[in-house]
């Protein structure tokens, strides 16, 4: 029982860099979206191709993704 706590730790780090990336598409979606509408350009931008953030743009995403898989790991190989 005393690894349970390393268990839930690891996955809410890793539910959080998911919840992060997620955030940042949707950001990304909503910004292109204004983008093709013409609010945010004066209708003289003509790539009206999203650009996603990739996976490594982000720091915290991927510090939060590999601290979260390093203590859930703990939590399952600690036995005590």
């Amino acid at each position: 029982m005393i690894n349970h706590p390393y268990k839930v730790l690891g996955a809410i780090f890793m539910i959080s860099s998911g919840l992060i990336y997620t955030i940042e598409r949707c950001m990304a979606n909503i910004s292109n979206s204004f983008i093709v509408a013409g609010y945010a350009s004066h209708g003289t931008n003509t790539n009206f191709k999203p650009e996603y953030p990739s996976f490594n743009d982000n720091f915290f995403v991927l510090f939060f993704l590999i601290i979260g898989i390093l203590i859930f790991a703990y939590g399952l190989i600690n036995k005590h």
